[in-house]
């Protein structure tokens, strides 16, 4: 990632995002919004590390 990238990310947007524990280092990411928008995946970090 570059040294000089930028996050435009608001605390609002970052909101919308939810994490579910489902269990065996598995997570789903969804958007509160829009419950069809979700991803599934065995590693989750906390949006404000991508900062």
């Amino acid at each position: 990632m570059s040294t000089n990238a930028t996050d435009n990310t608001t605390d609002e947007q970052a909101r919308q995002y939810a994490e579910l524990n489902i269990g065996d280092e598995e997570f789903v990411i969804y958007d509160r919004e829009n419950h069809q928008a979700w991803i599934q995946s065995t590693v989750s970090i906390e949006v404000a590390e991508l900062r």
